[in-house]
């Protein structure tokens, strides 16, 4: 694997299929994560929670990029701190508790360096305690919805890889993203 790639660079080579750079995008971006999370702390969820769903986020922003209308890095950015305030918007159940410092225009944003190799092995193990925090609530076929779906799969297309009905496969996405509020 090249490490000298452009987000970019990933984000096309993930969306032709190559699904072993997603880890090192989320790899890049899991300091930004982290920090956005600590910010969102509270409300009813705790630091891990939102690192969850930045987590998603970005598996998210690598599905509905478009490289015309602004950077990864920038899109990247909104779609973490768009996931983690509406999780928190469904934590106090209402958006008006947002706290006004928590929000922030996006020119405001800034990654954190990921240059620095410590920094790098601590935020893989941070990624890899969440993938196995997530991986042990879930059971095999969750798992296997899980996977499927986070490289892009439409519900047919996993429903006929597994061999079930697309409704099992939509029950199976509402227990896992349960589970995983949890």
């Amino acid at each position: 694997m090249q490490e000298n790639l452009s987000d970019n660079q990933l984000v096309e080579l993930i969306s032709k299929g190559e699904y072993k750079y997603l880890q090192q995008l989320i790899n890049r971006y899991m300091p930004y994560i982290i920090s956005v999370a600590s910010r969102f702390n509270g409300g009813g969820l705790d630091t891990d929670d939102f690192i969850q769903e930045g987590v998603l986020a970005i598996f998210s922003a690598v599905k509905t990029y478009d490289s015309s209308k602004a950077s990864f890095k920038t899109f990247a950015g909104l779609c973490v701190n768009r996931a983690m305030s509406t999780a928190l918007s469904r934590a106090v159940g209402n958006a008006k508790h947002i706290p006004e410092e928590l929000i922030s225009p996006i020119d405001d944003i800034e990654l954190a360096d990921t240059s620095d190799p410590e920094t790098i092995l601590i935020e893989k193990e941070s990624f890899s305690d969440l993938e196995h925090s997530i991986k042990k609530d879930l059971s095999d076929f969750e798992y296997s919805v899980l996977v499927e779906f986070l490289s892009g799969k439409s519900y047919a297309d996993i429903a006929t890889s597994l061999g079930v009905s697309t409704k099992s496969i939509d029950n199976a996405l509402r227990r896992i993203r349960s589970k995983i509020k949890q």
